[in-house]
């Protein structure tokens, strides 16, 4: 074997420099050397012939021998390996084969250690002791391998995060603009009515001014010429003689003095007064308040929420949603926005369109990600339909229910929570002390809304 790759590096050595070949060429009589190794030997000698066979070579550039060099990589690169390696299995003391496992000292040794500095110490073969040791690191590898799924699962619930958060921004900036822009119609359109209005009432009042300054210079007009008639016959005797009592009726005016019409001017507190507050008033039918919002980030990627975040119906097939650690990704459940934690609260339910639903109460700490049912013990306060029964988490309460709407009311002073029709006829009331924070549960498996009615 070693005459074998001997023979191999002699055949892949310059004949000038008898190294192994770097960068090699070949000539036209085939013998091939270093590149750097011909150009030294023409240049000394003046004259361009093969170092071996003295035979001229013909003047341009030297040809690469590509496959040359890539045997002698390749043979480089594996006497590289085989040296490190047998470097690696040999003592460092004696320079024998590292071949017996020392248990006392927990080392590789030779036959020299154990003669010299291992004597009386227990030995074994290395697959022996290395049996074990593959045993450990072989748990590590499969720690390690399902640790590095966790974080490979984790990093695709990231990226689906990551795409579903920017999704989430561009429909939320939309839906701003689009209920802004509703907004801005409806002020628009008020004050374009208001504007109308004043200009209304400034038609109307031009038109009286108008009517009254026409009136005025009429009767300015025939005082005037009384005034011009009483002065000419003042001045002539013969006329005031003449038709006296004439003269005096016409001297005489009896209509009464005119007075300024009330109500001229602009009702300028009317049109400004509170403008604001009474455009406000006229808003809040355009703007309905919804005692309970949604969280989309809860709902099950079967459910639809309409954009005001106030109905939910079932959806098949289902919508692609990251599933982060709020979502109810277990079964079609979604729970309102904001947490009861005190006081009294109370929601309306438009329960009519669906036969298979569960309203209610749920405790923040739910199991989110695994199944569960709607019953206290699994930390849900709920009534439930399916088909034609209502009933709550061990009885039945009614069959054949008619009614629409299902008002909930959560008393947290007096650890209640009630259900009723909106005529407030009592359905239950769940009694038990309210410790933790619950959130507003809506389930609904049916393609029918469950809506929240404005308050």
């Amino acid at each position: 074997m070693a005459s074998a790759i001997a023979t191999l590096e002699q055949d892949l050595s310059c004949p000038v420099c008898f190294e192994v070949f770097r960068e090699p060429v070949i000539l036209s009589c085939s013998h091939s050397f270093c590149s750097a190794c011909v150009r030294m030997s023409w240049t000394s000698s003046n004259r361009r012939e093969c170092p071996v066979c003295r035979q001229a070579s013909p003047e341009g550039n030297l040809l690469p021998d590509h496959a040359l060099r890539n045997a002698c990589q390749s043979y480089l690169q594996q006497r590289s390996y085989e040296d490190s390696s047998s470097q690696a299995l040999l003592c460092s003391v004696h320079f024998q084969k590292l071949s017996l496992f020392c248990e006392d000292d927990q080392k590789l040794v030779c036959v020299e250690c154990v003669a010299n500095q291992h004597q009386n110490h227990c030995f074994c073969s290395l697959q022996k002791a290395a049996d074990p040791l593959k045993k450990n690191l072989q748990h590590h590898l499969t720690c390690l391998e399902t640790k590095c799924k966790v974080f490979k699962d984790i990093k695709d619930i990231s990226d689906q995060l990551a795409a579903h958060f920017k999704t989430q921004v561009q429909q939320t900036e939309k839906h701003i603009k689009d209920e802004f822009k509703k907004l801005h119609q409806f002020l628009r359109e008020e004050e374009q009515a208001r504007i109308a209005t004043l200009r209304e009432e400034e038609r109307v009042k031009r038109q009286v001014i108008k009517d009254e300054m026409d009136h005025l210079n009429k009767q300015i007009k025939d005082i005037s010429e009384r005034i011009s008639e009483v002065k000419e016959i003042l001045e002539n005797d013969f006329l005031l003689l003449q038709d006296f009592k004439k003269t005096s009726q016409r001297a005489m005016y009896s209509v009464p003095d005119p007075a300024v019409v009330p109500g001229s001017l602009i009702d300028v507190a009317r049109h400004l007064g509170n403008l604001r507050y009474s455009v406000w008033q006229k808003m809040k039918d355009i703007c309905p308040y919804f005692p309970v919002v949604l969280d989309p980030n809860t709902g099950n990627s079967s459910l639809i929420l309409s954009e005001d975040l106030s109905m939910v119906a079932y959806s098949d097939p289902k919508v692609r949603l990251p599933g982060n650690p709020e979502r109810m990704s277990a079964y079609p459940g979604v729970l309102g926005s904001v947490g009861i934690s005190s006081g009294i609260h109370s929601w309306v339910v438009e329960v009519g369109g669906s036969d298979d639903w569960a309203v209610g109460v749920a405790e923040e700490t739910v199991l989110r990600q695994e199944y569960c049912t709607a019953i206290p013990e699994d930390g849900f306060y709920c009534l439930c339909r399916q088909g034609n029964s209502i009933y709550n988490h061990n009885k039945t309460l009614m069959k054949n229910p008619t009614f629409k709407k299902l008002c909930v009311n959560v008393n947290w002073d007096k650890n209640r929570v009630t259900f009723s029709h909106t005529d407030t006829q009592h359905l239950y009331t769940f009694t038990f002390k309210l410790t933790k924070n619950f959130y507003p549960y809506f389930l609904n498996k049916s393609t029918n809304s469950l809506k929240i009615l404005p308050a």
